[in-house]
């Protein structure tokens, strides 16, 4: 592999176009968000609710927000391909998809809910955070989460081992070295505060499961980090990965997923943009 700097992260533009070159790969790799996520975000917000979800890729998050029965989900998404996978997921929904970043949409409606799952650190969070506070009605919520897989020194030792594999990968802004910045709770905080919300509240959901060799190959050839190598590179981590699985773990290894989610309400005395 191209041996890059330690410290080196992929540009947030990369985001763009990461994952619809595979997305049913990428739908396969990853899994869904917890349900209790879902029902305290409902808890929060007006019955049947107009939802803008931002970053929708796969429908992994859309799925779940269904659930809420609202009234019209409003999905923003850059990627063509991503875009189609979602819209063929759900062919009877009261669902709009916009093909395009958050930021340039032209978007103007009111929402009473907002959303972004696994996609938030592609863009500039202060300007993101911005239109956001535009487009929420007065006490609207705002909700944005994460699955980390890859969660080194916390008792994760799939994580922990492939960790060393990565060095001189570039990650996503999203994987520090020491952990996914989705944790980093006194960081989201500050941002929300600075933007004007209020009612700011977060929680971690921890979930344990057992992985294959195949499944952890799947999950790591559906990271933006990866699908940025070349592709014998690429082939080349993911060997290593599948003989790390096979050797150290005897084929069945643990995998630690963390979800951290944070919400916050817009004030209705928040001036409009």
């Amino acid at each position: 592999m191209t041996a890059r700097s330690a410290d080196e992260t992929l540009p947030q533009s990369a985001g763009r176009s990461a994952f619809g070159t595979d997305a049913a790969g990428y739908h396969v790799g990853r899994i869904g968000y917890p349900e209790d996520l879902f029902e305290g975000l409902f808890a929060r917000t007006v019955p049947h609710p107009d939802i803008l979800e931002i970053g929708a890729g796969t429908g992994l998050a859309t799925e779940g927000l269904w659930r809420g029965a609202p009234t019209s989900i409003t999905a923003i998404e850059p990627d063509a391909a991503l875009v189609q996978f979602l819209l063929n997921r759900f062919p009877n929904q009261p669902l709009k998809a916009i093909t395009s970043g958050f930021i340039e949409a032209d978007v103007t409606s009111k929402f009473d809910l907002i959303t972004c799952a696994a996609a938030f650190h592609w863009m500039d969070a202060d300007t993101a955070l911005q239109k956001i506070t535009s487009l929420l009605r007065p006490n609207g919520i705002w909700a944005m989460w994460w699955n980390s897989y890859l969660n080194p020194s916390i008792g994760d030792p799939l994580a922990d081992a492939i960790m060393s594999l990565l060095d001189g990968v570039a990650l996503p802004p999203s994987v520090r070295r020491q952990g996914h910045y989705s944790l980093d709770v006194e960081h989201h905080y500050g941002v929300l505060s600075k933007a004007g919300f209020a009612d700011v509240q977060h929680k971690i959901y921890r979930r344990e499961r057992t992985m294959t060799a195949a499944e952890v190959c799947a999950l790591y050839a559906s990271y933006s980090f990866v699908r940025a190598l070349n592709d014998d590179a690429q082939t080349e981590l993911l060997a290593c990965i599948r003989d790390l699985v096979k050797v150290q773990f005897g084929g069945l290894a643990p995998n630690v997923v963390l979800t951290a989610c944070y919400s916050a309400r817009r004030p209705p005395q928040l001036p409009l943009h």
